[in-house]
């Protein structure tokens, strides 16, 4: 009971839920019985679930989350965590959610774990799956199929998922690594950082920074409003758009033959490489056989682009 009070006002203090939510919520909790002690727990043996699964949705309040994607497997698999999470089956869809003590409020579907143990779970590689959190972190890797990810206040740490949908934290970090994103990576107040991966979509980050290395940019909007944006080894392909408000852009390519523009309000711009050496505040700058157009802009901060 102590532990789901302390989450409950972490919540309520990180502004998740509102005081009038948070003031009912534990009216119900007070009213509830109480827990008896929990006996010692026997090790926990993996629970299979069916195998006429062909997509997994997972819910969780307080729980981390780990998902690992396994070749060969034909069922879901949950490795820890059983009595975090009921499960039920609608159609071939498996629906996993926090084992519930609260309910519904004020429109807030807030639940209450009653172990509050984190979920680790094991699926098909090509499975795709639809994954959210609200204070807990999640980690994925070595999946194939669709993956749409949200946590509300935790972080989001991927490697080697080939068909990322969307992964977006409200207050949390982005680190994604050998990761395919076929749609928008958002953040409100964290930090993204990608490295070796392939981007078609929007790298989004409201208040915290946003980071590449060794990154393919293919159409790609790169945003920051007050954070600095980075690109290190990087590989443009049909165009880039680099942008923040208040931060600075620093873009090292792994290319020469760039049509570089930038726009800088008040601060300063440099594009420099073989044969390249140009300062300057505003400037659209052809280099080489300029196949691909890199665009940078920012509002009071510096711009540094170097080419191959």
């Amino acid at each position: 009971m102590n532990r789901i009070r302390e989450r409950l006002s972490e919540l309520r203090d990180k502004g998740r839920i509102t005081p009038e939510q948070y003031d009912e919520l534990m009216s119900t909790l007070e009213g509830s019985e109480p827990e008896p002690p929990a006996a010692p727990a026997a090790p926990e043996q993996p629970t299979v679930l069916q195998t006429t699964t062909r997509k997994l949705t997972v819910r969780l309040i307080s729980e981390d989350l780990s998902v690992r994607g396994v070749e060969g497997l034909t069922a879901v698999r949950i490795i820890n965590g059983q009595s975090s999470v009921r499960t039920r089956q609608n159609g071939d869809v498996t629906e996993m959610e926090s084992t519930l003590t609260g309910e519904e409020l004020h429109g807030f579907s807030f639940h209450i774990g009653a172990s509050g143990e984190d979920v680790e779970l094991e699926v098909p590689a090509d499975m795709p799956c639809e994954l959210k959190t609200v204070s807990g972190d999640i980690t994925l890797e070595d999946m194939r199929g669709l993956v749409s990810v949200h946590s509300v206040s935790g972080d989001i740490d991927g490697r080697s998922l080939d068909h990322i949908e969307s992964a977006t934290s409200t207050s949390g970090d982005l680190d994604l690594e050998r990761c395919i994103v076929e749609g928008d990576v958002v953040t409100k107040s964290g930090d993204i950082d990608v490295t070796d991966c392939t981007i078609r979509g929007m790298l989004k980050s409201y208040s915290g920074d946003v980071g590449a290395a060794d990154t393919v940019l293919d159409d790609v909007d790169v945003l920051s409003f007050s954070g600095d944006v980075e690109l290190d080894r990087t590989t443009v392909r049909n165009g880039a758009r680099l942008k923040t408000t208040s931060g600075d852009i620093r873009a090292s390519l792994a290319q020469h033959d760039v049509v570089v523009d930038v726009d800088t309000r008040s601060g300063d711009a440099s594009i420099q490489g073989p044969g390249v050496d140009i300062q300057t505040s505003r400037q659209r700058i052809p280099v080489g056989a300029a196949t691909v157009e890199l665009s940078a802009r920012t509002g009071s901060g510096n711009i540094e682009i170097r080419l191959a």
